[in-house]
Order: structure tokens, then C-alpha cells, then sequence
């Protein structure tokens, strides 16, 4: 009773010396760091938060059980503790020092309520976030702790717990509407969104026990969708981050600016291309795999991306433990490409150009579209004609998801867990449920997938995906084409930003200049 006493009361102190110096900071000492976004977070709700974008914007608003390291790994947050009381029933301590921003205490009853939301049945709305729940079956408080219980083994369930807790009130209602009057438990809080700027503040409340000091800085996060100009405002100084924004040409010219320094670390990221199976020309298989052969990989890395890339074969790096390197990945052969299309009786016709004629979209990013039209050409090289729409962000990514595409040209980043197949490849994760954009289905690799999530033994689980990349290799929903690096173009006065493996801007909490 004694130590718990005493762990009540430095709890206490540690909260008011918070407040303290949070309060006692004066606007001269205030000052705010401006970084670059090419879109606006599709949602400012974190239940929603599916995009890239939205999830970088959760993790500096909003607080979840557990967080990830400058390489990836899983640590813990807000949660205290986590314990497997047995395979399927996980114990969850919290810390009593985190607070909103009101100054209210985030308590179980806040995390119970955020990630019930998941178990809601017939929402007119679902959340893309539901699928990585659905085997929950009860969340219950108990004592000072609350209890995740799941119908199955889930190998990969803690890594889900990245949800940002939002206070009960707001957590029992539906999809937030007004995101301003969040009072939200990360380093910052959202102070107004325009336009074209989001405003984050500090939270007073908020406290770190990472090594460096956490920053007295604001930041503003400015939408500037054109490269070009983004580009600009960094040379200008009007903007001093930007972040895998601005095209790798652009980074390379800036080698003799005196004012920006470049910063460069590996990434969490798979750059693909995906197919509609539900396509007539893009179902057969065969088209799948010359289309694959026919891409020079190695040639758009060399002078598309400066070599700031490695060449994918799969979902996961090489450096993964369930990378299967026994596994013979498809390479570049255009010999063998026409050879397929030919077999799948799409010879050129006699006083025609193409074999048949596809749709490319991708978004307006001029490295994006410098590929894209590297893969037009290759593709033109075995007789596929290949037409490239670019779009608004928004807009692609609706085309994406609504299956009103042929190919598209995309990025999955920040997953860690090989369970990521499931989300993207399972005939059960159609959008707006899951990922499985190309409406992919094979019923051997759903029960590997199911499998796999539920086994925990190591050595187990990376024989079930290993068979899960040679079904995927031999099906080719996909062309996996890069793991690319994260690299930033940073203003010299910037101080303590560093890079994160999955693109997030955690350090901007303790981030100045």
C-alpha cells in the first residue's frame, strides 16, 4: 500500500511541475516550425485515420496504448503494461499521468469507450480501422485495468493498439464533425484548420520521458499541393521541413544551397502496382505477369530515384524475419513478356500498333508521375499502350478504393507486421472494411492468412507466410516495385528533427529552432 502511495503522489508532483513550466513559458520563448503536407488528412478523427497523412496527424495530436521507434518497434505509450493472461486474453495497465488538454485525466473509461466504436455493428459509416477488431471478443474494465478478450489467437493484435484515445464523451458518439473542439492527449492540439494550414499548439498537459527535451514550438502544417511551389517556399523560408515531398531531381539540385540540409534513413514502404482483377484484360493472370516482366526496376531506381530505393519483390523488406528468400521473384525479361502476352492471344494484329490499351492513375507528385511514365514506356516496348490520368489526391484515392481503375500506382507504409497481407490481399478486406483495393481473391491464401494471424510461434509463422508470397508471387495482384528510404529537406536552424522508419513526425515534439 506504501508504494502505491507513494507511486500516487510523484504521479501528483510530476503532473503539477508539467503545468508548471508548460504555464510559465512566455510568447517571446514560443515559436513555430513550418512543414509541408502535398494533401489534407482525409480525416481528423483518429477512428478513421487510414491515410498516411491522417495517421501522421493522429500521432502528434493524440495518444494511443502503444507507439513505435525510430526503426519500428513497437513501445509502449500510454499503456503502463501489457500482459497475455493467456493466448487470447490481453491484461492493459495505463499510466495516471497523461492528460487531455483541458487538463482532465485520460482514464480506462476513455480507452474502453474509443475502441468499443470498433465493435459497433451496422454503422452507416464503418470505420476502415474495424477490420484489424473484428476478432474482439469483449473489452471489459476490471479493476485497474482493462481486458481485451478475442475470439482467436492474433499473433499481431497489440500492434493494432495505435488507435489515439479520445475523452469517453466524444469516444460514444459517432464520426467527429468538429475536430477543434477535441480535447486530445498527444504533444500537440489542434488549434485551427484553414483552408490550406493546420495550426497545432502545445499541450500544456502533455510530458515525455524520452531523452531530449520536448520543445516549446508550435507547429503549422502547410497543404501546399503543387511540388513546384512547395519546393519554392522551403528555398524562400516560408516552409522548414519537407518531408518525401519534393521530387529527388529537385533534391539532388540542391546540393550547393547553403540553408538546407538533407536527411536520409530507411523506410517502412512499398511502392506497387496494383490491378483491378475484376478488369477483362487485367483478370488473366498471365497479362499480370508479362506486365511485371516487362518493368526495369532497376533502371527507374537508378535514375527515377537516384538510387534511393531497393528493388521490391514482396510486401516486406528483405531485412523482414518473413522475408522468403528461397522464394524466385519475378525479374526483368522482356523477351519473355511478349512470349506471355503472345500465349494469351494478344498478338499485334496486322497494321496495329498495340495489343490492347490500359488506363494508368497515379496522383500529381512529379516523381510519381516521372515512374509512371517510365512504366509507359516500358510497357509500350512489349505493345501495351498506356494511358496516365493524374489526379487531386482526394480524388484518386476515392477512384482507387471505389474499384474505378485499372492499374494505379501507390505506396503502403508504416506496417510492421506481416499480418499487413491480410489487410491488403484478404477476399475479407474489400474498402471500405480493408485495403484489398484490387478485389484480389484466392480462398488457400485467405486460410493461410487467418493462419497465420493466429499463430505465435515464430519459426511457425514464417513458414505459414512464405507460403502466403508464393501464392501472392505466383497470383501477382500486385507488381511490388520499391522499398523506398524517407528522405527530408530540412531549413540549417531546424534542430532535433529526425526521421522515422514509417514516415511519422514524432520528433517534431521535439523539434525548434
Amino acid at each position: 500500500m506504501k508504494i502505491a502511495s507513494l507511486e500516487k503522489t510523484l504521479s501528483k508532483v510530476m503532473f503539477l511541475l508539467v503545468v508548471f513550466f508548460s504555464f510559465g513559458l512566455t510568447k517571446k520563448n514560443k515559436q513555430t516550425v513550418n512543414i509541408a503536407w502535398d494533401n489534407f488528412p482525409r480525416s481528423f478523427d483518429p477512428r478513421y485515420a487510414n491515410d498516411a497523412n491522417s495517421q501522421y496527424l493522429e500521432n502528434l495530436v493524440h495518444c494511443p496504448l502503444i507507439d513505435f521507434s525510430h526503426s519500428g518497434e513497437t513501445k509502449n505509450n500510454l499503456a503502463k503494461s501489457l500482459r497475455w493472461l493467456s493466448p487470447k486474453v490481453l491484461e492493459v495497465k495505463v499510466h495516471d499521468y497523461f492528460r487531455f488538454s483541458d487538463g482532465s485525466k485520460v482514464g480506462l473509461a476513455d480507452v474502453l469507450a474509443t475502441y468499443e466504436f470498433f465493435m459497433k455493428k451496422n454503422m452507416i459509416r464503418p470505420s476502415p480501422r474495424s477490420l484489424a477488431f473484428q476478432n474482439v471478443k469483449s473489452i471489459n474494465l476490471v479493476d485497474d485495468k482493462i481486458i481485451f478478450e478475442l475470439h482467436n489467437i492474433d499473433a499481431a493484435f497489440q500492434t493494432n493498439l495505435v488507435v489515439g484515445i479520445l475523452p469517453e464523451a466524444i469516444a460514444r458518439g459517432g464520426e467527429i464533425q468538429d475536430p477543434l473542439k477535441i480535447k486530445s492527449c498527444g504533444p500537440f492540439v489542434l488549434k485551427s484548420i484553414t483552408l490550406n494550414n493546420i495550426s497545432l499548439t502545445r499541450n500544456p498537459y502533455y510530458q515525455s520521458f524520452e531523452p531530449l527535451k520536448l520543445s516549446h514550438s508550435d507547429v503549422k502544417i502547410k497543404v501546399v499541393k503543387d511540388e513546384t511551389t512547395r519546393f519554392a517556399k522551403l528555398q524562400k523560408g516560408e516552409v522548414d521541413i519537407v518531408q518525401n515531398g519534393v521530387s529527388l531531381e529537385k533534391v539532388s539540385s540542391l546540393a550547393s544551397n547553403s540553408n538546407l540540409k538533407l536527411l536520409r534513413g530507411e523506410g517502412l514502404k512499398t511502392t506497387y502496382v496494383g490491378f483491378n482483377l475484376e478488369d477483362k484484360i487485367l483478370r488473366d493472370k498471365k497479362v499480370r505477369k508479362a506486365i511485371g516482366l516487362a518493368i526495369n526496376k532497376e533502371a527507374i531506381n537508378k535514375y527515377i530515384l537516384k538510387g534511393l530505393a531497393l528493388p521490391a519483390t514482396t510486401m516486406v523488406t528483405p531485412s523482414s524475419p518473413y522475408y522468403n528468400k528461397n522464394q524466385d521473384y519475378i525479374k526483368f525479361d522482356r523477351k519473355v513478356a511478349n512470349k506471355m502476352l503472345d500465349e494469351s492471344g494478344y498478338k499485334i494484329k496486322s497494321g496495329e500498333k498495340y495489343r490492347f490499351q490500359l488506363s494508368y492513375k497515379t496522383t500529381k507528385n512529379d516523381t510519381r508521375y516521372a515512374i509512371a511514365k517510365a512504366i509507359q514506356g516500358d510497357l509500350y516496348k512489349v505493345g501495351i499502350k498506356l494511358d496516365i490520368q493524374t489526379l487531386e489526391w482526394g480524388r484518386f484515392k476515392s477512384d482507387v478504393e471505389k474499384g474505378l481503375v485499372q492499374l494505379w500506382g501507390l505506396s503502403w507504409v508504416g506496417f510492421k507486421d506481416p499480418d499487413i497481407y491480410r489487410y491488403v490481399f484478404s477476399s475479407k478486406s474489400f474498402p471500405p472494411l480493408g485495403g484489398n483495393r484490387g478485389r484480389y481473391k484466392n480462398l488457400e491464401l485467405d486460410r493461410l492468412l487467418e493462419k497465420g494471424k493466429e499463430t505465435v510461434d515464430l519459426s511457425e509463422r514464417k513458414l505459414i507466410y512464405a507460403k502466403v508470397q508464393e501464392i501472392i508471387e505466383d497470383d501477382m495482384p500486385y507488381i511490388f516495385l520499391f522499398h523506398e528510404d524517407n528522405y527530408a529537406l530540412v531549413r540549417k536552424d531546424i534542430k532535433n528533427f529526425t526521421l522515422y522508419a514509417d514516415g511519422r513526425y514524432a520528433s517534431l515534439a521535439y523539434t525548434y529552432k
